[in-house]
């Protein structure tokens, strides 16, 4: 080393050279650190390889399988020659000619060597007599789908593996065991046992809220919990028909054109509103479907400015565009006019219209019936399908028969209840009528046929027209249905009903009618006729 010239700037030591500022030892180190770099397999630093990318530790890979491996000398890694080996040591076997480790006593492999379960010979199924390997309790498969025991049994594994029992999934099981099938009520029970092993709370109601299911209908499972529930008192009542009716309002809202769509939305928004007032004052309130049906009636009127009078906001509509809108429906004048005044006085108190233009339209219509009736001679054919004939299903026959002889309305039938029967003197009380209804033979025939059809789908539904989706709840069949009951021969519940009436309007007197009816005399009143029929005169 030459004379010292300085001390080293990184440790300290003599310098001899004039140009440097490190020592030799720093100056190594430095290189070194300069030629190594972090290595992207393991990490470190190191000195990478040009071919791999990686450290040389690292760079060594086995040829089988691609694991790193750390003797320079081997090509593959343990796993690999363990591997090999193994398969080295295989032999085929004598039996089954595929290679596997021979056995000393068999000389065959391990598979063929393994002493088979003798299968238990077929035996005679205790429930349909056929000799079949049975499933349990000395039954054949089919056969135990159907034992009437297998929620019970469901029910009692299930307890068996929670950590706290519920107390009332005994009384659940019991509960869908007489509304639905056995395999049915098992799956409903896995289902629960799915939530009830959850982290989440297992009290009744919040084991409802999680069993809903998302969409338009809450799942089967929901519907028997909160049947179950409410009857006990173990939880309240869901939510789901708001639900259902908000979900009807937002489709018609959506379906209003887009320039048009916020006053809309007030509109609905307002409707509310009163709705609540009402309930909180003890008026009668808006139904959800009479909130529908003015929401229909003013998303068509917007639909129809833009379509076909090319407007784009309320502010220009006239009164020519309103009798242009009611003249598409003349029936619906009057109806579809009283919705327009209630809305078009709602957008002229929020200044999106200056002058109602309903202001100067009346409803030019007829006061009395002008509705359709049925023929005498097709009430003939209507009468003996549903009394003689026997393609007639028994909800048909019910209502054709009580509209046609008794002017109930479909929603009379769809709410009767069996609780509302007298057998003793052979009367029903049908809706709000202040009096219950005798039954003559055949309308009494007609109901019993109704009831043993009821009786033959085991359901505890306390109305009398009960459906496949009624038959496990409480709940009245849908409007929906009932609605298209008598769609087979052609004449809907409401031109039967108007039949009725009329006749008894015309031939007694119109306020012994409201008053056996329970409705109001102006009611009456529209389907007394202002002529007289020359039939029913006396001949000269």
């Amino acid at each position: 080393m030459g004379k010292r010239q300085r001390d080293c700037v990184g440790c300290g030591a003599p310098v001899g050279f004039i140009d440097r500022q490190h020592c030799c030892r720093c100056t190594a180190r430095m290189k070194d650190e300069a030629a190594r770099a972090s290595c992207p397999a393991c990490g470190r630093s190191r000195v990478l390889q040009a071919d791999t990318g990686r450290c040389i530790t690292c760079s060594r890979t086995c040829a089988g399988c691609g694991r790193p491996v750390r003797s320079p000398t081997a090509s593959h890694c343990g796993i690999c020659r363990r591997e090999a080996d193994r398969q080295a040591a295989k032999q085929v076997c004598p039996r089954c000619r595929r290679p596997g480790f021979l056995q000393t006593g068999t000389g065959w492999c391990g598979h063929c060597s393994r002493q088979r379960q003798t299968k238990q010979p077929p035996r005679q199924c205790v429930g349909c007599g056929e000799v079949r390997r049975r499933a349990g309790l000395g039954l054949c498969s089919a056969c135990w789908q159907k034992h009437p025991d297998r929620p019970f049994i469901a029910a009692e594994n299930l307890a068996a593996r929670l950590a706290e029992p519920v107390p009332w999934l005994g009384d659940f099981a019991g509960h869908l065991a007489e509304r639905h099938c056995a395999s049915r009520a098992c799956i409903m029970i896995s289902t629960l046992g799915r939530l009830l092993e959850d982290e989440q709370p297992n009290h009744p109601q919040a084991l409802l809220d999680r069993a809903r299911h998302p969409g338009r209908s809450m799942g089967s499972l929901a519907r028997a919990l909160e049947g179950f529930f409410t009857q006990r008192g173990l939880a309240l009542p869901t939510d789901q028909a708001q639900r259902l009716a908000a979900g009807r309002r937002r489709r018609r809202i959506d379906a209003t054109p887009l320039p048009l769509r916020p006053q809309v939305q007030a509109f609905a928004e307002s409707m509310l509103r009163a709705r609540e007032r009402a309930l909180k004052a003890g008026t009668l309130p808006r139904t959800d479907s009479t909130i529908e049906a003015a929401l229909a009636i003013v998303r068509d009127l917007a639909r129809f400015l833009t379509s076909t009078r090319n407007k784009q906001d309320w502010a220009l509509t006239d009164v020519h565009d309103v009798e242009a809108f009611l003249a598409t429906m003349p029936r619906a004048r009057q109806r579809r006019l009283t919705v327009l005044r209630q809305y078009f006085r709602f957008a002229r108190s929020r200044k999106v219209v200056l002058i109602d233009p309903t202001r100067g339209v009346k409803a030019k219509g007829p006061s009395g019936f002008s509705g359709t009736t049925v023929a005498v001679g097709q009430q003939r054919q209507l009468f003996r399908r549903w009394t003689t004939g026997t393609d007639a299903h028994p909800h048909e026959a019910l209502l054709g028969i009580l509209a046609l002889l008794h002017a109930a309305s479909s929603s009379e039938v769809r709410r009767l209840r069996v609780d509302d029967l007298d057998p003793t003197n052979r009367t029903i009380r049908l809706g709000k009528r202040p009096h219950r209804v005798p039954m003559d033979p055949t309308s009494w025939s007609a109901l019993q046929r109704c009831l043993a059809h009821r009786m033959d789908q085991r359901t505890d539904n306390p109305h009398v027209i009960v459906t496949k989706i009624t038959k496990s709840g409480r709940a009245p069949a849908s409007t929906a249905y009932v609605s298209h009951l008598l769609d087979p021969c052609g004449v809907p519940p409401r031109t039967l009903r108007c039949t009725r009436l009329a006749d008894l309007v015309n031939t007694l007197d119109p306020k012994l009618v409201a008053a056996a009816l329970g409705m109001d005399p102006e009611g009456v009143m529209i389907y007394l006729a202002d002529h007289v029929d020359a039939g029913r005169l006396p001949d000269a």
